[in-house]
């Protein structure tokens, strides 16, 4: 299923309708390294980190864009932070609504 949203300038775009991420088991930390910061092998670049997770789209473009921050060509650091912003509040939503 395909839905419309608006990104960050009010303009609509499509957005996939993902299920919900399996949730993972807590792991115990005692303020150190711990095994959920370890790198899987097969891992050569950051989506798949993403995949690894199991990130929705919004978590995804939230890991992204701090990965990122202030690097992209033509965009200032204030575009990244409205991007994150912006996945957040989805992301949030949809936590309160069950949804992640």
């Amino acid at each position: 299923m395909v839905m419309t949203s608006t990104n960050l300038y009010g303009s609509p775009e499509p957005t996939k309708v993902q299920s919900a991420p399996v949730e993972q088991p807590k792991v115990k930390s005692d303020g150190g390294s711990t095994s959920y910061y370890e790198l899987p092998s097969s891992a050569k670049e950051l989506n798949d980190l993403i995949e690894y997770k199991n990130m929705n789209f919004a978590l995804g473009n939230i890991f992204k864009a701090c990965y990122r921050f202030g690097e992209k060509d033509g965009a200032e650091k204030i575009y990244d932070l409205n991007k994150i912003i912006y996945f957040a509040e989805r992301l949030k939503t949809m936590v309160e609504k069950g949804q992640a």
